[in-house]
């Protein structure tokens, strides 16, 4: 069964799709301030996976942009951002998921974005502990004085987006993040689409 080339992800759900070296992958904020938890894996080797760690120190840098890579846990280019009409994404976080909002968010019998990317990535054989820590696309996040990481609103508008165009053949998983009530999402989850460009 193939995949769907063009996706709408309805709010608080994932979708994942296979990305063929020299394709475009456009993400689309359809209504404004939604994150969208990107992670990838290589298409022929799923041990070969986005590493956030490896592309902050290949960069030097905590937020990336256009003209910037992905890069694997193996320092592989997986991706180039060749477009990003928002400018602001996060690096630093992992997924939510349900232990945070059970043990942190007091919302027990919530699940995160781990348990999305999971659930979508399970038909390729991919576990729950193989998700990696993801590129969190319009999440703006900021470092106080004092060290503690604060999660803003998003500065992403309806249609803004950020194109990645694939340096090999890539299965990807993303997600619209399902935390409310919050300034991560606005307040509310919403949609993301994905097209191939």
């Amino acid at each position: 069964m193939s995949d769907p080339r063009d996706v709408v992800i309805p709010a608080k759900s994932g979708a994942a799709i296979h990305v063929r070296k020299g394709e475009t992958l456009r993400v689309i904020d359809v209504e404004g301030h939604q994150v969208a938890d990107f992670v990838c894996f290589g298409e022929h080797d799923h041990a070969s996976f986005l590493s956030a760690g490896k592309t902050r120190m290949n960069a030097f840098k905590v937020r990336i942009s256009t003209g910037d890579f992905l890069f694997s846990n193996r320092n592989e280019v997986m991706f180039t951002i060749t477009k990003d009409t928002v400018g602001a994404h996060d690096l630093l976080f992992p997924p939510c998921n349900r232990w945070l909002y059970e043990n942190v968010f007091d919302q027990p019998g919530k699940t995160g974005c781990l348990e999305i990317l999971s659930g979508v990535l399970a038909r390729y054989g991919i576990e729950e502990g193989a998700v990696p820590d993801p590129f969190n696309l319009f999440m703006k996040t900021h470092v106080e004085p004092d060290n503690e990481l604060v999660i803003d609103l998003p500065d992403s508008g309806p249609g803004d987006h950020i194109e990645l165009t694939a340096a090999m053949d890539c299965l990807v998983a993303v997600t619209a993040c399902p935390e409310e009530g919050s300034q991560c999402n606005g307040g509310r989850s919403t949609a993301i689409e994905l097209q191939m460009v």
